[in-house]
């Protein structure tokens, strides 16, 4: 029996040949000691990637188990895939599938190994080499069968401004859990597409197996587990083209997104760990390097950015040690609020009256980088660029526009519209601008593309995603030492597909530090720690009114890329000196936050109290937070993990307030194996009280 084992440091994956000649999925798990038993613990007889025609077997009721599901020009829907031919190495393979009844139909699965991070990809590509239309109605990325005795679904859902909550539920047998979005842009933003599945009982961060899962798309999708009748729990991601069915024309191809999965038998840590190394060493760009401190204007100024002002707030920016200042909304065409200009991306002369250079130059001479916010993807129906041309907003024949935040989606599908011009105009005309703010404020409504021919309408929805890669690929080539922020109405594109042309992601339009704590820990499941924005912001929060000191505020932004989003100029002398520390704690800390291994600690899910520990090179940090105890419960002690137990640490606690060292530890030495066995204590005096800890090792056997 012809089979393949792929391998990496603690895991593997086993296909093989049917008589049949079907590619068959047998199993993912622990490296085996003897690698062949794999053949004999298959979850459920099945196809790695199984059509309907398969889920229509003579045995059993295998409703919806299966990732493709087409209609060939002569209208006939089965297809019936076998394995044609395949090139395999330890780095992955090539499966190439085809129906014998329908030979104009290929199908190439392409695995992707990455050992070291215990990570696998599977990218399906569909090839169309006869005549008429091919009409994708489902076409999933991966679809997988998996055998425990239970099964817990984690999801990270929100909406703007409360994005990436993490909850977790028990699916029971014969129920089907599926979650996903339809809003064709910022789709995360109702529930980044990923996902973790806990085998056996619920998740834990050590000791459940567990299987942490990911989507690389930014377009509509859809995840599905379905606990069968007979045990097993059917698994599948891709695009949603339940909505919109997809026309792949004769001599096109169509690859779908890349389905990344993270096997952990030792819980969600490990899981977390791999995908962090994955996306830090393949996906995010310049992913093992430290991010810059920054200022964006947006909370400070909000459309306020005329020239003078600008020029205070970066000279005081300069001062607070900041690296980097961001220019937000308001620059360009006639922009006083959102009611006009997006597609003008030319700058306003009464703001700006000598354009962007000479703010470039002057945040040159205070020793700053220069930043600036742009919404390509977007057009005001008040801007002279849909006045010109109309025709590029995505919109239905004969039916008004419908307008969201006063502003249309332009039609990415469309070569004519080359959105990423103004972006290229604006970066090679000014040198400076060292760092893009991409935002992306509003969901696809009146899907309709003057571009795409009748029958392929249903298009729009795939074509514009793929759009956004390939003109965010140009501009990363063409200028790949500017940092790329992705934004979207807040979180609303956090996924694995805009890392890879994005370094960082703007978690949430909430600022607010106690909110950020639990979507940052939700993050942290999926994304390292430099690839989320963390912004201080002032006191009270303009979203929810809730006061925090400076410190908390500061404390919560250190577990991401640190950030201020103030006006300089209101802050007064005390603040300015205050914040001038710890900035500057914090660029001595980012080693260990962006680039260290990550251990979470205390789940603020599960109380009052969040705690976590970054480890890298031979240092620790522990970030621990409250934001409510009562007065007779306010000692606690952190358990600890990721420590040298063989080493000894010792132990300072940085940048107190004026309430005083919380850990009664403060500057003892003890061994790593007492600190893992015993935990640290930590006495809270009062709600939303932090403080940070760096364990320095002082011996390492």
């Amino acid at each position: 029996m012809q089979h393949w084992h792929f391998f990496t440091e603690n895991n593997q994956l086993t296909l093989r040949l049917t008589e049949t000649g079907k590619l068959q999925f047998c199993y993912l798990g622990p490296r085996l000691n003897g690698a062949d038993d794999a053949l004999a613990a298959s979850a459920a007889e099945w196809p790695l990637y199984a059509t309907d025609f398969d889920s229509r077997g003579q045995w059993g009721n295998h409703s919806g188990e299966y990732a493709l599901h087409l209609r060939y020009a002569d209208g006939t829907q089965g297809c019936d895939l076998h394995l044609m031919h395949q090139e395999c190495t330890a780095a992955g393979g090539v499966f190439t599938l085809g129906d014998p009844r329908h030979p104009e139909l290929v199908v190439q699965l392409q695995l992707e190994v990455f050992a070291a991070e215990d990570t696998y990809r599977l990218t399906p590509t569909l090839h169309h080499r006869g005549e008429g239309s091919i009409t994708l109605l489902q076409a999933d990325s991966a679809a997988l069968p998996l055998r425990a005795a239970a099964y817990h679904l984690s999801t990270f859902r929100g909406g703007w401004s409360g994005e990436n909550y993490l909850s977790e539920q028990a699916i029971a047998r014969g129920n089907t859990l599926s979650v996903g979005s339809t809003t064709g842009i910022k789709t995360a933003q109702e529930g980044t597409p990923g996902f973790l599945l806990s085998l056996g009982g619920p998740a834990r961060e050590e000791g459940t197996p567990c299987l942490l899962g990911a989507l690389a798309w930014s377009g509509n999708y859809t995840l599905s587990f379905k606990h069968s009748s007979y045990g097993h729990l059917y698994l599948r991601l891709g695009h949603d083209f339940a909505h919109s069915p997809y026309t792949l024309a004769a001599g096109r191809s169509l690859t779908l997104p890349g389905a990344i999965l993270v096997y952990s038998h030792s819980g969600a840590a490990h899981a977390s760990h791999c995908m962090h190394r994955y996306l830090r060493r393949h996906v995010l760009p310049h992913g093992q390097e430290l991010r810059r401190t920054l200022l964006n204007s947006w909370e400070g100024v909000h459309f306020d950015v005329h020239e003078p002002t600008l020029r205070a707030m970066m000279q005081r920016t300069a001062e607070l040690g900041v690296e980097l200042f961001v220019l937000d909304d308001g620059w360009f065409g006639r922009r006083k609020d959102d009611t006009s200009s997006l597609g003008d991306w030319t700058p306003d002369p009464e703001k700006l009256p000598g354009g962007l250079q000479p703010l470039t130059d002057f945040a040159r001479s205070c020793g700053l980088d220069f930043g600036l916010w742009m919404e390509p993807e977007m057009v005001c129906p008040r801007s002279e660029l849909y006045t010109a041309h109309p025709e590029w907003a995505i919109r239905l024949p004969g039916i008004p526009p419908r307008e969201e935040r006063h502003q249309l989606v332009l039609d990415l599908a469309n070569p004519a519209t080359a959105i990423d011009t103004p972006v290229r105009r604006t970066l090679a005309a000014n040198p400076g601008i060292s760092y893009i703010k991409w935002d992306c404020n509003r969901k696809m409504s009146d899907t309709g593309s003057t571009h795409l021919p009748p029958e392929q309408q249903g298009n729009l929805f795939f074509d514009y995603i793929s759009g956004y890669y390939t003109l965010m690929r140009r501009l990363r080539q063409e200028f790949p030492d500017v940092t790329f922020q992705c934004c979207s109405a807040g979180g609303g594109r956090l996924d694995c597909g805009a890392a890879a042309f994005h370094e960082e992601f703007w978690l949430s339009d909430n600022t607010d530090a106690c909110d950020r704590l639990r979507m940052q820990w939700a993050a942290s499941y999926f994304f390292p720690a430099h690839a989320i924005g963390c912004h201080v912001t002032a006191s009270p929060n303009c979203y929810t009114g809730r006061e925090t000191s400076l410190k908390f505020r500061f404390d919560v932004a250190l577990a991401g890329r640190l950030g201020l989003e103030l006006d300089p100029r209101t802050l007064t002398d005390a603040e300015m000196q205050e914040i001038r520390s710890r900035v500057e704690l914090a660029k001595e800390l980012r080693p260990i936050t962006q680039l260290g291994e990550l251990h979470r600690l205390v789940s603020p899910y599960e109380g009052p109290d969040c705690a976590l520990l970054y480890t890298h090179e031979g240092r620790a940090l522990l970030l621990a937070y409250t934001t409510q105890r009562v007065y007779t419960d306010q000692h606690t002690r952190i358990p600890l993990r990721g420590l040298n137990p063989a080493a000894r640490y010792t132990i300072t606690e940085l940048a107190p307030d004026s309430t005083g060292h919380h850990c009664p530890l403060h500057t003892h030495t003890l061994g790593g194996d007492a600190l893992l066995a015993t935990g640290l204590p930590i006495r809270w005096t009062r709600p939303q009280q932090s403080c940070v800890i760096l364990l320095q090792t002082t011996n390492t056997p």
